[in-house]
């Protein structure tokens, strides 16, 4: 907001309202400055209802570029389902246009995303704890390096990431035709309960011992990617290894064979690799977290 000091010639004639003028200056100045307070109480706490709506070219461009770095929006969400570091966005941008150009609600289970198409909507599953949240993506972002999505302050709430502000999440695309209970997520081939903790998959005897619980240091790795050709598989663990990226292990699976690093110890540390990987060449490396 702009205010203009200059005092006008009435203003000068009476020096009684240049005093007055400023305290309502002062006051609006007050205004624009303080941003809107936390209030929990105003926080959604139910699940985003997915719905199908129309996904506008003008919301979708092929690709865009921020902060000299380029994006590639998908050509559809179908079967979107990948696993990185959620981070989350509150009262800094409250009330500011989204996107879609509807207005930042910190309040409203929403989020932002580099790449889905908008809107669209995502089952988020907190990997370290088993909480799950389904909200509206309608923004994009997040811009800061190595984080996969980033959630509303009631999301984040709803999944317990608030106070260290980031979490080993799942992120996966519902429909309205997508099953109404919370989805189970499979982690590394293996199938985990979502939440609530009442859900029993046949064959399991306790649905608690089946709700992830990841942990920095045993169960997180980076995929760099799949490879059918040998020649190809041994180039890249070449070329990791000069980057001094370790310990480097290949799996089989199929036709292909996964190139992973790992376990990786921390969040600090997989920032790094990210960044590294990316100025080597492997872009479309991600994280997966094994159990």
């Amino acid at each position: 907001m702009t205010v203009s000091l200059a005092k006008p010639a009435w203003v000068i004639r009476w020096p009684g309202l240049v005093g007055a003028g400023l305290v309502v200056i002062l006051l609006l100045l007050a205004g624009c400055s303080s941003g809107p307070r936390l209030n929990p109480g105003e926080a959604a706490t139910e699940n985003a209802t997915p719905r199908f709506e129309s996904q506008p070219n003008r919301l979708n461009p092929s690709a865009y570029e921020v902060n000299g770095r380029s994006y590639r929006v998908l050509s559809n969400n179908t079967g979107y389902d990948e696993q990185g570091v959620a981070s989350w966005y509150g009262p800094k941008f409250q009330s500011r246009p989204t996107a879609s150009g509807e207005r930042y609600n910190m309040y409203a289970m929403t989020a932002a995303h580099k790449t889905l198409r908008i809107p669209a909507y995502v089952q988020v599953t907190n990997l370290e704890n088993g909480k799950q949240v389904v909200v509206r993506v309608n923004d994009r972002g997040p811009f800061v390096s190595n984080r996969i999505i980033d959630l509303s302050y009631a999301a984040a709430r709803k999944i317990g990431m608030l106070g260290r502000g980031t979490a080993m999440v799942d992120v996966r695309v519902v429909t309205p035709d997508s099953p109404s209970a919370p989805v189970p997520v499979t982690v590394a081939d293996r199938t985990v309960a979502p939440t609530p903790v009442t859900f029993v998959p046949s064959g399991r005897g306790s649905s608690a011992a089946a709700l992830p619980h990841a942990v920095w240091g045993s169960d997180v790795f980076i995929q760099v990617g799949a490879y059918g050709e040998i020649g190809h598989v041994l180039d890249v663990r070449r070329r990791l290894d000069q980057a001094n990226l370790g310990p480097v292990r290949t799996e089989p699976v199929g036709s292909l064979s996964r190139v992973r690093i790992g376990p990786i110890p921390s969040l600090e540390t997989y920032d790094q690799m990210m960044d590294q990987l990316r100025k080597i060449g492997f872009e479309n490396a991600q994280m997966v977290v094994e159990q």
